[in-house]
């Protein structure tokens, strides 16, 4: 059954879904009729039931009966940020897509000196509407309660002021060294937040890594291969996945 955000909270069992784009999908492109049955989700991040009760083309709103459903979060049970150099935009946008389905709750854009692209201020906000569209998608599609935000930086240094309970950067320079144990350690004192960066095909450059460093970042290793720019941050969240949902208590 899909699943669609809502603007507007929930409050009586009765409820118009009159966002365009929303009404577009539902009707449009899954031609679903009166009686059918969705999955709604509010800024409160509570989960609905919605029986289309009525379909009024002329002013493109859907009227529904919801019913409120008291089941688990599927949300990752800590705050899970990723901040990775900006890629060329397909691996920009599969990032994007990735993340959200692995439960990140932030992803963050940020030109570094070995960046290979670099956006121009006039186009930054269209293409963080393109990926926040993305980021939305994914979410209802992997049944998420929140989308997370899509952030962009112009520079590196920009990143502190973002700072958790546990801050990482993934540095190949650790991998080589054979270095698997910091990761591992942080992540056993369970932190609420984490948030790992990521550098681009080239890597961070010595003076990124030191900054960072010295603003409480630890370079950590992501194991002994090393990763595609792209492949890092899924693999980070799979990590997390791995430790807080699945691992046996």
């Amino acid at each position: 059954m899909e699943q669609y955000f809502v603007n507007n909270e929930i409050i009586d069992s009765n409820f118009k879904i009159n966002d365009s784009e929303t009404f577009k999908h539902i009707v449009k492109v899954l031609r679903h009729q009166i009686g059918d049955v969705i999955y709604l989700v509010d800024p409160t991040k509570n989960l609905f039931t919605a029986k289309i009760a009525q379909i009024d083309l002329d002013n493109k709103e859907l009227s529904v009966e919801v019913d409120k459903l008291d089941i688990p979060s599927t949300e990752m049970p800590v705050s899970a940020i990723v901040a990775c150099s900006l890629s060329k935009k397909d691996k920009v946008e599969w990032i994007t897509q990735k993340s959200t389905e692995l439960g990140a709750s932030k992803i963050i854009f940020f030109a570094s000196k070995y960046s290979i692209m670099h956006w121009k201020n006039n186009v930054v906000e269209k293409k963080l509407a393109r990926l926040q569209e993305i980021a939305k998608n994914a979410a209802q599609q992997s049944k998420r309660r929140i989308i997370p935000e899509v952030i962009y930086l112009n520079k590196l240094s920009d990143l502190l002021k973002y700072q958790v309970s546990a801050n990482l950067v993934a540095y190949e320079e650790s991998a080589k060294v054979g270095e698997i144990s910091l990761l591992a350690q942080t992540l056993q004192k369970k932190p609420e937040s984490v948030l790992c960066a990521f550098g681009p095909e080239g890597g961070f450059a010595p003076d990124e890594i030191e900054m960072l460093n010295q603003n409480g970042f630890l370079s950590v290793g992501l194991g002994p291969r090393i990763m595609r720019a792209e492949t890092a941050p899924t693999y980070f969240l799979s990590v997390l996945s791995y430790k807080y949902e699945l691992t046996v208590k």
